[in-house]
């Protein structure tokens, strides 16, 4: 059984609404397309943005995640104890709550398509320098217990704090990450360019999927591209969604580096659920265009 091919559409969406009607519709004409990962807050953010992605996304989209990340990050900046792996039990009281929030918008979003078409939930291991594993456990085990509309919950990984080297996210270890997701029984993703970031090198990334598949726990495999240089997308060794090389010459996620990680996660004994792609593109691209810079990550992949 193959994965399902996910694109992170919100990075590479175009302004205004519109615009970014058109882009939906053309991705969705795509057979190779099977859902979308959605920020939060994003369009989910309130009840009209809900409306209007709920009824926008193409309707044979079913695979579609939602990452929690973009949020967590805005928690943060604010309140540096805030995140499910917080050792400050206000901190994690609050992110317990921003879910709860998420899992009432992704409610919505089933009630409106009248299907359950959000199939993953990510979930990240914030706060930033200071998580917890024990912490995290406490609240991905109450998580669990809600009934998120079909949704499997998985963590995705990102860099971990590294002392000496300023932080992306800054959160846990994927050793950590990989026991609590045997302790409780979820799923992992990755994401190339997290990795890459962290070990400041491609070959992170590859170690990680490695990692993960042989701990038989990587569920999914997103695609986004990292380097060591200032680009058009930000300061070098951003968490900046990079295309892939050779749209972004900066960018070490190239076709090898996509193959490489494919075949490292066909090794784990059942098949990853989703594999994507999530970059961001020049500002002034055609919609034709931001879609090319997806579908070469997809023709990758499909060589892996």
């Amino acid at each position: 059984m193959e994965p399902e091919f996910i694109v992170g559409a919100y990075a590479s969406l175009p302004q205004g609404r519109p615009s970014q009607e058109m882009y939906y519709v053309l991705l969705g004409e795509k057979p190779w397309i099977s859902g979308t990962e959605i920020p939060y807050p994003g369009d989910l953010a309130d009840k009209d943005d809900r409306h209007w992605l709920a009824t926008h996304l193409p309707k044979h989209w079913h695979a579609n995640s939602v990452t929690a990340i973009p949020g967590t990050m805005q928690h943060v900046k604010k309140n540096p104890s805030f995140g499910l792996a917080g050792p400050q039990e206000a901190g994690r009281r609050a992110a317990i709550g921003f879910f709860e929030d998420l899992r009432r918008a992704v409610a919505d979003v089933a009630e409106i398509r009248g299907s359950q078409d959000i199939a993953y939930i990510e979930l990240h291991s914030a706060p930033t320098r200071i998580a917890a594993r024990e912490r995290m456990a406490e609240s991905l085990s109450l998580l669990k217990s809600w009934d998120w509309s079909g949704a499997q919950l998985v963590i995705e990984h990102c860099d971990r704090y590294i002392p000496g080297q300023a932080p992306e996210k800054g959160f846990l270890s994927l050793d950590d990450e990989i026991m609590l997701c045997k302790q409780l029984g979820i799923g992992l993703t990755i994401n190339w360019g997290r990795s890459a970031v962290e070990g400041r090198s491609a070959q992170t990334a590859l170690e990680q999927v490695q990692q993960a598949a042989a701990a038989g726990v990587l569920t999914g495999l997103m695609f986004s591209g990292a380097g060591p240089e200032e680009t058009q997308y930000g300061y070098p060794w951003i968490d900046g969604h990079l295309p892939m090389n050779p749209d972004e010459p900066t960018s070490l996620m190239d076709a090898t580096a996509i193959r490489q990680c494919v075949a490292a996660a066909k090794t784990q004994q059942h098949p990853l659920s989703y594999v994507g792609a999530k970059v961001c593109v020049p500002k002034d691209a055609s919609l034709d265009e931001r879609v090319q810079y997806l579908a070469h990550i997809h023709e990758a992949v499909g060589n892996g």
